[in-house]
């Protein structure tokens, strides 16, 4: 069975291109969400891998089941063993390193979680779906990334893009009133008596002679 048709394949995804490693944190987050709510409830996958991966429009990943796609089967399901909380752990590593893919340049803290998840040993991974989930946190604050969700990136970039002019005229026009200020801290100050008003200097100016008065008539 297919995925609907509101949902897109992660493995079609990653057929386009590899995921960024703020990408792959936030599909491990929801899917480890998701596996430690099943977890929680007794519930286990079993067959975790990138094709029965998910994304809604959102671009939140859905794990799904019942897929035709071929399941990561883990080193103790291999030897007939039932899978358990770590068999799905594991799948959920082998996912996420197929998503990153095999050139990106992924941070240490990253790629050692990812070692941690799919080790030959159960015992050597993390033992529920929530100890991943404090790994990726773990992963944020121990790098610069920020678990973004598929397209979520791109739109942040093209936010930055947009931006960046009114960023940049902001920039100058704060440098343009510092330029202002200090031309306005080199102005020297008026000194000396300030110029007399109009009618201080009416006053001081010398009376005009009288006008002699015609004499009145007889």
């Amino acid at each position: 069975m297919g995925f609907p048709p509101s949902l897109r394949s992660a493995a079609d995804l990653h057929a386009e291109r590899p995921l960024a490693p703020a990408e792959a944190l936030a599909v491990m987050r929801d899917v480890a969400s998701a596996l430690a709510a099943g977890h929680a409830r007794g519930q286990y996958h079993g067959a975790v891998c990138l094709g029965n991966i998910a994304f809604d429009a959102a671009g939140a990943a859905r794990l799904c089941r019942d897929t035709l796609a071929s399941p990561t089967v883990s080193p103790e399901q291999a030897r007939g063993e039932p899978p358990d909380a770590r068999s799905d752990i594991y799948g959920l590593g082998v996912a996420a390193g197929e998503m990153l893919g095999p050139g990106s340049r992924v941070p240490d803290p990253l790629r050692r979680l990812l070692a941690t998840m799919t080790a030959n040993d159960p015992a050597a991974r993390p033992q529920t779906a929530d100890e991943v989930l404090l790994g990726i946190e773990a992963c944020e604050l121990m790098t610069d990334l920020r678990a973004l969700r598929p397209g979520q990136q791109a739109a942040a970039q093209e936010r930055a893009r947009a931006l960046l002019p009114l960023a940049v005229a902001a920039l100058a026009l704060a440098v343009l009133a510092l330029a202002l200020v200090a031309l306005l801290g080199r102005t020297p100050s008026a000194t000396g008596t300030p110029p007399e008003s109009h009618k201080a200097l009416l006053d001081k100016a010398a009376p005009l002679p009288a006008r002699s008065q015609p004499p009145a008539a007889p």
